[in-house]
């Protein structure tokens, strides 16, 4: 009887969803889906703030960087961020935030700069790019900082 219960309850606890984890920075939250990860939580160093998610299949990677921008401009930082990620072309500026692409073992990305006062945020998409970006618009938020988010 026993062991008829404990099977039973195994089988409803396998067939409850998993809640949705939180994930937080100072500059965004993330109501976080039961098919995305965070493969590396919020993890600070020297001021900047790297948190990175990937969906279930490992087909699409979303990375936030964000930090105070030590005076650099934000062409500047793009332009660092550009050729850290050896970009073939230069960051393009539209709507007031930068753009790039690379690629990077072979898979394909796209990065966003974007400042605001003496911050800046770097969001980068690798493999598929509709995914990260639809994971970006329906899960990403920043009260405070929402203009550091792509724009797209």
């Amino acid at each position: 009887m026993f062991r008829k219960l404990a099977i039973f309850l195994f089988v409803m606890l396998l067939a409850i969803p998993a809640l949705a984890d939180d994930v937080s920075t100072k500059y965004i939250s993330v109501d976080l889906p039961d098919n995305w990860k965070a493969v590396m939580p919020p993890t600070e160093n020297q001021g900047v703030t790297t948190v990175i998610f990937t969906n279930a299949a490992g087909n699409s990677t979303v990375n936030f960087v964000t930090g105070p921008n030590g005076g650099a401009d934000l062409k500047t930082v793009a332009e660092t961020f550009a050729t850290q990620f050896k970009s073939p072309k230069p960051p393009v500026e539209k709507g007031g935030q930068f753009t790039f692409a690379f690629t990077q073992q072979q898979t394909p990305g796209q990065s966003w700069v974007a400042g605001m006062g003496d911050i800046f945020m770097v969001t980068t998409i690798t493999g598929d790019r509709k995914l990260g970006l639809a994971f970006i618009k329906r899960y990403v938020k920043s009260a405070e900082y929402a203009n550091l988010l792509p724009k797209f």
